[in-house]
């Protein structure tokens, strides 16, 4: 299978979503380089350290062959995407320096709550700034979804109060985003419990996304910073670094469960309780196969691992024999399985992350269930559902008394949201066309 078909995961909208928004921070990063050139040199290696930790909490994220946040949330790979892309040694040595300098200390960014509590989970709340950020990733979604092929990305005519499937997309966009933003919640209180000393979230960690976000805020400035926030759906840079440390507590507790699943798992329960209909994690053996009855590329390089269509579906029948009659599903995966892109823990994913044929057959199972030889453009899979991160998740959710503040909830405008989004785009468009013109002008006038 070659690189750019070997994983089937749907990854286009994702990366959409990623291009769109990660233009929005990063295109100004150079600007400030000659000013930080003659930063102290005893600094380098702080900043240095920072960046490599910081990068370390991105690892899972830029690895194209797994599936990210496993997706608790489009919106935790969208928003780390960003992040990872932007942090730059010299930003924060900038930051660094201005402090030694004026001996003054920066905003403390996520140190405070902004907003309307509309949960309580735990030790965390969650405000209906924090859930702005999950509604706009829904949305944008929910978007990419609906318009499919037609999707530009300007959604300034799309309608939010739409019924589709029966039910107000707005309401279903807000449902989704809540959950979601809950899930992120529930791991951390519960999930942190479970980690190693060290893997646990520090007083360090939280400077480390302080400095982060003031490098943002000094290379952008407050007001600019806060446009690029708005155009994520995010108020401010202190509502962007609470919302960049869920990110970040959520996954190191998902790593932690993706190295070692069997530490997080509750004694004595039946997680069989806690299944969704559309959120899984299963393990898979696929059987690559060769279309014989499409034209193939002449200078595509052809898949050794392929065979014809009927080995294919045999050799499948054979390991979903063997899988139900007992044979360790591991070792089948080791014998047979011809997915470059799958790990030792298997795939996590929800709805619309997966092809269609693969996706339907993994939430028609039960926990520990094994499937017959399932079809798709990849070949033939045998697919078996496993306990994973959402129905300990969901475990984990049921142990909490979470306390909602439902009228709080109920006045959160999804329309309102994205139109302030759009609003907050155009203006960085504005600024950036204004700017093209600006530089363009001064080019010809040399």
């Amino acid at each position: 299978m070659d690189n750019e078909n070997k994983d089937f995961l749907n990854d286009e909208k994702v990366q959409k979503m990623k291009d769109d928004v990660s233009s929005k921070i990063a295109d100004a990063a150079a600007e400030i380089q000659d000013e930080i050139e003659n930063a102290a040199e005893g600094l380098q290696d702080a900043a240095a350290e920072t960046e490599e930790r910081l990068e370390d909490a991105f690892t899972v994220v830029s690895s194209p062959e797994i599936k990210q946040k496993k997706n608790v949330n489009l919106s935790v790979g969208a928003l780390t995407g960003i992040i990872a892309g932007c942090v730059v040694v010299a930003v924060l040595i900038a930051v660094l320096c201005v402090n030694m300098i004026n001996g003054s200390k920066n905003p403390v960014y996520g140190s405070k709550t902004e907003g309307k509590v509309i949960a309580t989970v735990g030790s965390e709340k969650l405000t209906d700034k924090d859930l702005s950020y999950y509604i706009y990733a829904e949305a944008m979604n929910q978007y990419y979804d609906i318009e499919a092929e037609n999707a530009s990305g300007d959604f300034s005519g799309f309608d939010w109060n739409q019924e589709v499937d029966g039910k107000k997309l707005s309401d279903t966009i807000k449902e989704t985003a809540y959950n979601n933003a809950v899930n992120d919640l529930v791991t951390i209180v519960q999930g942190d419990s479970l980690l190693n000393d060290d893997e646990k979230w520090t007083e360090s960690d939280d400077q480390q996304i302080a400095t982060t976000v003031n490098g943002y805020v000094s290379q952008f400035g407050e007001d600019g910073f806060t446009l690029r926030a708005r155009s994520m759906g995010i108020s401010s840079p202190n509502e962007y670094a609470r919302v960049y440390k869920t990110v970040i507590k959520t996954q190191s507790v998902q790593g932690a469960m993706e190295d070692d699943i069997e530490r997080f798992m509750p004694p004595d329960v039946d997680l069989s309780n806690y299944t969704q209909a559309d959120r899984a994690s299963v393990k898979h053996v696929l059987i690559t196969t060769i279309d014989n009855t499409t034209v193939q590329d002449p200078s595509a390089t052809p898949d050794p691992d392929a065979v014809d269509d009927a080995t294919g579906l045999a050799t499948a029948q054979t390991v979903a024999e063997l899988a139900k009659s007992g044979t360790d599903f591991d070792q089948l995966v080791e014998q047979y399985n011809k997915d470059p892109g799958a790990t030792s823990a298997g795939y996590t994913f929800t709805k619309g992350d997966m092809v269609d044929e693969f996706e339907a057959a993994a939430f028609a199972l039960g926990l520990n269930e094994v499937s017959d030889p399932v079809k798709t453009t990849y070949g033939y899979h045998v697919i078996k559902r496993i306990p994973g991160l959402y129905e300990i998740q969901g475990y984990w959710k049921d142990q909490l008394k979470i306390k909602e503040n439902k009228s709080a909830l109920d006045r959160i405008d999804v329309t309102a949201i994205m139109n302030d989004v759009k609003a907050a785009s155009d203006e960085l468009d504005a600024q950036e066309e204004a700017a093209s013109s600006s530089e363009s002008s001064s080019s010809n006038g040399q």
